[in-house]
């Protein structure tokens, strides 16, 4: 009995202190949770935080973006609107000049188009009539009236003229005739075409057919200049624009050589009516006398 006394407070104590370490455990583990959970918290507010920042600058770099895409295109626009512009203001200067001219010429020769830099206006001066005449193409700072008196003073870029003879035999005279290559050194110019080498007097030239057409590139041997470049530029624009067609045969003489005159000429008749389109450069010159009709 005596012992079974004992035992039973021992057994209290070992249930007490069960309890007690049980009670800390459970506490423990609350705290843990609380921990944890204080903890979660946190980060979420975080990642809240930076996302917050991160959409922000997103949506920054994007509204700078568009800007920058707005802007870039409005210059663009901008650009083209100002190319159109000047464009048109040409054309509509041409036009004009054209009803000027025939008002005093009835259907002379007139070209479709006549380029000249956007700085500059084309200015007119013309004399004759339908029978005989001769206009002047000069491009200048300020956009002149037709036939201005300060026109007659200038050295014309281009010049489109007509002269009426008595027959056709007598305009055709005035052409220079067809020359002979056989013999002659043959240089390829492009397009298939084959240009006669010859020099005489200091110059070197190459000559080839177009059709009715005989055209002359000239250089200087003196100067040591090459009439090939020019002669490859000319084919390639004759290979994909056509010059007026003469009644017989007409001539296009070109100068590599800068002489300040028109020494650039295309020649050829309608009847009785000799034509000439005349000036200072070549190229220019051609693609002109292409336009002119």
């Amino acid at each position: 009995m005596k012992k079974t006394l004992l035992v039973l407070p021992v057994l209290l104590l070992v249930f007490a202190a069960g309890c007690g370490q049980s009670k800390q455990s459970s506490t423990s583990q609350k705290e843990s949770v609380k921990t944890s959970q204080t903890s979660h918290k946190a980060k979420k507010a975080s990642a809240k935080k930076s996302n917050g920042k991160t959409s922000a600058s997103q949506s920054s770099a994007q509204s700078s973006s568009q800007i920058a895409a707005s802007t870039t295109s409005q210059t663009g626009q901008k650009a083209a609107t100002a190319a159109s512009s000047g464009t048109t203001s040409n054309d509509q200067r041409l036009a004009t000049l054209k009803q000027a001219v025939f008002n005093q010429i009835p259907n002379a020769k007139w070209p479709a188009s006549y380029p000249v830099a956007n700085s500059q206006h084309l200015n007119i001066f013309a004399t004759g009539d339908q029978a005989n005449y001769s206009i002047f193409f000069s491009p200048g700072q300020s956009a002149l009236p037709y036939n201005d008196p300060t026109l007659q003073n200038i050295n014309a870029e281009l010049a489109i003229q007509k002269k009426t003879y008595a027959s056709a035999a007598d305009a055709q005279a005035q052409v220079a005739p067809a020359r002979s290559t056989q013999g002659l050194r043959q240089v390829a110019i492009g397009d298939g075409i084959y240009a006669a080498s010859q020099g005489a007097a200091g110059s070197s030239y190459l000559t080839w057919n177009e059709g009715r057409w005989t055209v002359t590139v000239k250089a200087s041997a003196v100067n040591g200049e090459d009439p090939l470049p020019l002669a490859k530029q000319a084919v390639a624009w004759f290979a994909k624009n056509a010059l007026p067609v003469p009644d017989t045969h007409g001539t296009v003489d070109l100068a590599v050589t800068d002489a300040n005159t028109r020494q650039n000429q295309i020649t050829w008749t309608e009847g009785n009516a000799l034509y000439m389109i005349s000036g200072l450069e070549p190229m220019h010159t051609i693609q002109v006398g292409t336009a002119t009709r």
